[in-house]
């Protein structure tokens, strides 16, 4: 079984109880008096809400899927106060789900130490009895309160905290929209880190943060559109929440330094930081996705964007991959600007009406269009179909003669560089027409015009001819270049 550890932020004690989980085991099951009738369009939803319930109280919740028989088995455990214990207790609830239908529906009641100690013979333990018809009260409550958030508004509002990682600081607060706030930057162990509130509505914080995962995570793939970095990152010393996470809170120079703990200096002698352009730009395009009123065509854009983004995240680890992954936002740009071109003549054809299209290069189309085959052919094609990277990932050997280590610019036993140099090339070109097509995209979308700075590049399909230095270091000093 693949485990989760998750829960509650909010609600969790310093207390050092070792708490047991037994995912293998399952107490008998008693009948339930009453059990809602869950319309079968609503049965996911339903087991949805449970599962926040319980994780809201950190109570677990266990999955056992089947495919064979099309069947799932759910589960859901709560602790349960008695004795002046508050673990004292464990209830439960199970169901069976199949074809949208619940049925086996079952709870049981059980000491925690029977959890502890399974495999022992167990010492009989009785429960008051008014006690119980309280216990029962609580399962028919909680499964009750599952069902009425199937039809209730989201209706709470939640801050909720995140750290971002960028190549640039952010020096004062920046409201990129509504729901999202950067906070200026502090340099955490040698890293550019800004705190991030996005405010998002949930029944709870955590149905509230699911919403705000995938907004932040679009926030950092919009940001590097403009910035070399811009990702989320995990710091463990710094608060996992703000408290209380449902009031409004007012931001202000008093109280940044909260989101920082032990980091005191903000970030001084910085030549270049977040400017208001950039801060203008990434308002508008955060503007322009959320008044897309199409939601499928919103789902499209935040697709091609996380795709771009992907390739950013990528490249420093696997240049290849990473290649792979423009191509894909290129390609589903493709399909959506010339739809009639892919289906007639393939997806390397519709990419390369596309950038011509849509970046107005007319002139250079048969440049393009040579340059798309060694993209396909030599990267994408020869990465998917023979399992072939590119980029020296690894520290490859790819034929022999092209070792890394090597300077990719080092001439070869028949060209005036390596293989490696040409691909490089490639690889070039293909980042800065992925930026410059994926913004087009989405003026084109829009109808709202951008303004950005590497749209003002040329972009050289024939391969840019950059040179290239090897310093060597003779001491534990600096090397300063005249």
């Amino acid at each position: 079984m693949n485990i989760f550890i998750g829960g509650n932020p909010l609600d969790q004690n310093d207390d050092n109880t070792a708490i047991y989980s037994q995912p293998n085991f399952m107490p008998p099951l008693s009948k339930l008096e009453s059990f809602p009738n869950i319309k079968k369009m609503n049965v996911a939803k339903f087991v949805e809400h449970l599962y926040f319930i319980t994780m809201e109280r950190n109570g677990f919740s266990y999955f056992y899927p089947n495919l064979e028989t099309g069947s799932n088995l759910c589960r859901f455990e709560w602790h349960y106060d008695y004795l002046g214990n508050p673990y004292e207790l464990r209830l439960g609830l199970s169901f069976k789900i199949a074809n949208s239908k619940i049925t086996d529906i079952g709870y049981y009641v059980a000491p925690h130490v029977h959890y502890e100690k399974k495999d022992n013979e167990r010492k009989e333990y009785s429960i008051d009895g008014d006690e119980y018809e309280k216990i029962k009260e609580y399962i028919h409550q909680s499964i009750e309160e599952a069902n009425t958030r199937i039809n209730r508004e989201l209706h709470k509002s939640f801050n909720i905290l995140y750290y971002v990682e960028l190549s640039i600081p952010v020096l004062e607060l920046i409201e990129l929209a509504a729901d999202i706030k950067l906070l200026p930057s502090r340099l955490v162990d040698g890293k550019i880190v800004s705190a991030a509130i996005i405010n998002k509505l949930g029944h709870s914080y955590l149905s509230a943060k699911r919403f705000g995962d995938e907004r932040v995570n679009l926030t950092c793939a919009l940001l590097s559109l403009i910035l070399d970095k811009a990702r989320l990152v995990n710091i463990e010393k710094f608060p996992s929440h703000i408290s209380p996470p449902d009031k409004a809170i007012n931001l202000s120079d008093m109280n940044y330094d909260d989101f920082y703990p032990e980091i005191k200096e903000g970030m001084t002698g910085i030549k270049q930081s977040f400017t208001k352009c950039n801060s203008d730009f990434i308002t508008q395009v955060i503007e322009i996705v959320d008044n897309i009123n199409c939601e499928k065509t919103k789902r499209k854009i935040v697709n091609i964007a996380f795709s771009y983004y992907s390739a950013r995240e990528t490249e420093a680890i696997n240049k290849t991959v990473a290649l792979v992954s423009y191509v894909a936002c290129l390609d589903a740009i493709a399909k959506e600007y010339c739809p009639q071109i892919r289906d007639e003549h393939g997806s390397r054809k519709a990419l390369v009406q596309t950038v011509v299209k849509l970046l107005s290069y007319s002139e250079q189309e048969g440049v393009i269009d040579k340059w798309s085959k060694k993209i396909y052919n030599d990267h994408r094609s020869s990465y998917v179909h023979g399992a072939n990277i590119r980029f020296e990932e690894f520290s490859q050997n790819m034929d022999g003669k092209n070792f890394a280590g090597l300077p990719k610019a080092i001439p070869t036993e028949s060209k005036p560089v390596s293989k490696q140099y040409e691909y490089e090339s490639d690889y070039r070109a293909l980042k800065e027409v992925s930026l410059a097509v994926l913004i087009r995209y989405i003026e084109v979308v829009s109808n709202v015009p951008l303004t950005i700075e590497p749209l003002k590049f040329e972009i050289n399909f024939s391969g840019a001819s950059v040179p290239e230095a090897h310093v060597g270091m003779p001491n534990k000093g600096w090397v300063k270049l005249t």
